[in-house]
């Protein structure tokens, strides 16, 4: 059923069960083990090297964009300069990426994957991002927009919401089944 079609009376609590499934389902598929050796082989890497999941982002940006000046990675993730230099660090300790100096000028330098790790981790990101491409595609240029307003809204809802802070009562519906104005989306 499209939007466009769905019944004016939909609740908002029956349109978070939806989302809820399709979020589990959008989860289990990343997961899901032995699915792509690909994911196994970087996971696996990435994880020998001591660096974690926060470092994976930096490595799908260098696949989609190739090689770029750290302030440059650092708008494309929405990271600060700072704070992307330290990511790069630890994957230039790991054997992930590598730093030169840009040719036109030398103050800035140019992060690129390292040749060692590159066919790897382009497969793997080009298998994650596959999927992600074909919806984009599959979508017209308004839909795309009302697709990426709503993703945008829930990532801000949920940092207001302090999603993952273990401290503090999570928010309950009102009770009355209608996601009414004791819902956790009333603030």
């Amino acid at each position: 059923m499209s939007p466009e079609s769905a019944p004016a009376e939909r609740s908002v609590d029956a349109d978070l069960e939806t989302m809820i499934q399709l979020m589990g389902r959008i989860v289990r598929n990343m997961k899901s083990p032995g699915a792509h050796k690909e994911a196994e082989e970087v996971v696996g890497r990435v994880r020998a090297a001591g660096l974690g999941p926060r470092h994976v982002p930096v490595l799908f940006a260098l696949v989609l964009n190739g090689p770029v000046p750290v302030g440059v990675l650092a708008r494309h993730l929405a990271l600060s300069p700072a704070t992307v230099s330290q990511l790069v660090g630890e994957l230039q300790g790991g054997g992930f990426v590598e730093r030169h100096p840009d040719e036109r000028d030398r103050r800035r330098m140019i992060v690129s994957l390292d040749e060692r790790h590159r066919a790897m981790v382009e497969r793997f990101a080009w298998r994650r991002l596959r999927p992600m491409r074909m919806t984009m595609e599959a979508l017209g240029p308004v839909e795309r927009a009302h697709f990426l307003h709503g993703w945008r809204t829930l990532v801000e809802m949920m940092e207001q919401a302090g999603v993952g802070d273990p401290v503090g009562e999570p928010d309950a519906p009102s009770g009355n089944g209608s996601g009414g104005q004791g819902g956790p989306c009333a603030r």
